[in-house]
């Protein structure tokens, strides 16, 4: 079984696509995903505002941004999670937490891939 400590969105993404076992999250990077985690609950419509202003986002230099208003209403999710989705990227999120059990503590998280 392998296992890996991340504390960057960055090791985090190579974690996942090595398909490590066991992905250990520290710091401030714990707490985002435990936000993060909202977005997987969301229904299509939902999904699919946050995913456009994913694709928007760096093409139009953050003009897109305004549009976060409008998503956080309509997701219930907060602005600053939303952004960190878009950042880090939505189908990351998703992956992480269609791929792995998560438990969060007040140390950080643990992910473990399911079986």
């Amino acid at each position: 079984m392998t296992s890996v400590t991340v504390t960057t969105s960055e090791e985090l993404k190579e974690a996942q696509q090595a398909s490590i076992d066991e992905i250990f999250v520290n710091g401030e990077l714990a707490g985002k995903l435990k936000n993060a985690r909202k977005v997987t609950a969301l229904g299509a419509v939902a999904l699919a505002a946050i995913g456009a202003i994913a694709v928007t986002a760096i093409p139009s230099g953050g003009a897109s941004t305004l549009g976060l208003v409008p998503v956080a209403a309509l997701t219930g999710v907060e602005i600053a999670t939303i952004i960190f989705v878009v950042t880090i990227g939505l189908t990351t999120v998703i992956a992480l937490f269609r791929d792995y059990d998560a438990e969060f503590t007040k140390d950080g998280a643990k992910f473990k891939k399911k079986r």
